[in-house]
């Protein structure tokens, strides 16, 4: 069988894919990514990739939406999410970011002819190719967010492409993948549950970061596709200032060295300067400071680790995640302008946070592997 995975331009939303993708070449099937802007990623996980959009910029996509748009910054990306919202309301901001995807997408899907899409929950191109070809789609979600008409909406705000490609009405993914657990979930879980490893890159291990140290160590993240000059640094800086009140090491994680960039910092705070899988990583510390992020989330349960939340006060969906840390009593989700030095040291000091966290661990291992997800999306494909 021949597999197109896709995804928007996004690392966060491409590497929680990866496992299933992984596991249906693992048995025997034909993958093939369809990406933009970070086909190096999908390639050192061993997969191949076409860039379906040479030159795409995901920060300038975006930018230009929220700077042209500014109602739909004010009253739709801005706004909390309320029981029972979708991300359906969002369809401009994914029509955007789909749009430059779908030709190169067609013509790939069209020459190369799979039997099934794999596609996250926001890559609305994958529903519209699968469509076009009159073939079964499969959605995983990554995060804690309702889909609702999300892909009809995005594909009407695309009505001239579906148009131009003959993309008939989308119709429903054969089966939607929820990876975070249901523990967690807060929304109705849309299909199966898929549990492994969370997948978040490899790399050469040397003596930068060696096992457990005596001293508590903290790693501090914004998530795998952090960039410092699209979302500048203003939420590291109340975490390092509070860093100096506490007894333990913390470690930037942003893919770069920030040092200069943050100016004094605490002598027990340093900056990575490189890439470093978050799963190596996390295992080594004694708890995890990130933005809210899916991926980091499950990246620190599975490490079995304590964490905290620090969400931008303007992002919506970091509140829902943040929400759901600290409700299943996995650490504690709070604001930059709210962090504070008894905060952090709480997350080190409180066994129950490391309990939660185990319960969780133990809930995801028990869920369906990648490798059984497959093989049971295979069968439902006859």
């Amino acid at each position: 069988m021949r597999i197109l995975v896709t995804s928007v331009p996004a690392v966060g939303h491409f590497l929680p894919v990866v496992p299933l993708a992984q596991a249906f070449r693992a048995a025997g099937h034909e993958v093939l990514v369809a990406l933009a802007e970070h086909g190096q990623v999908a390639a050192a996980a061993g997969l191949p990739v076409v860039d379906v959009a040479p030159g795409y910029d995901s920060i300038a996509v975006t930018s230009a939406v929220l700077r042209d748009d500014p109602a739909f910054f004010a009253n739709v990306w801005n706004v909390t999410f309320a029981p029972g919202m979708t991300i359906a309301p969002r369809a401009p901001m994914f029509a955007a970011v789909n749009r430059p995807l779908v030709p190169g997408t067609v013509e790939l899907a069209d020459r190369w002819r799979p039997d099934l899409v794999v596609y996250e929950q926001t890559a609305t191109v994958g529903p519209m190719v699968a469509a076009r070809l009159g073939i079964p789609s499969v959605q995983q979600n990554i995060a804690i967010l309702s889909t609702g008409d999300t892909h009809p909406a995005t594909a009407a705000l695309l009505g001239d492409l579906c148009a131009k490609y003959e993309i008939p009405q989308l119709r429903p993914p054969l089966m939607t993948l929820e990876v975070i657990p249901p523990s967690m979930l807060s929304v109705p879980a849309e299909g199966w549950f898929l549990g492994g490893r969370p997948y978040n890159g490899g790399g050469v291990l040397g003596s930068e970061l060696p096992g457990k140290p005596a001293r508590p160590r903290v790693a501090v993240t914004l998530g795998s596709g952090f960039s410092a000059e699209f979302y500048g640094l203003g939420a590291l800086e109340p975490v390092i200032e509070a860093a100096a009140e506490v007894d333990a090491d913390f470690v930037i994680a942003l893919g770069m060295d920030v040092t200069d960039r943050l100016g004094s910092v605490p002598p027990n705070v340093r900056s990575l300067d490189g890439w470093f899988p978050y799963t190596e990583l996390f295992r080594t510390c004694a708890a995890v400071v990130h933005h809210g992020g899916g991926g980091s989330i499950m990246t620190a349960i599975d490490a079995g680790v304590p964490q905290m939340v620090v969400r931008s006060e303007g992002d919506p969906g970091g509140k829902i995640m943040g929400d759901a840390v600290q409700d299943r009593g996995l650490g504690i989700s709070t604001t930059p302008s709210e962090v504070t030095a008894e905060q952090l040291n709480r997350l080190l000091a409180d066994d129950t946070f490391k309990r939660a966290t185990a319960e969780v661990r133990a809930e995801v291992a028990a869920l369906p592997t990648p490798a059984t997800v497959a093989a049971r999306l295979t069968g439902l494909m006859g």
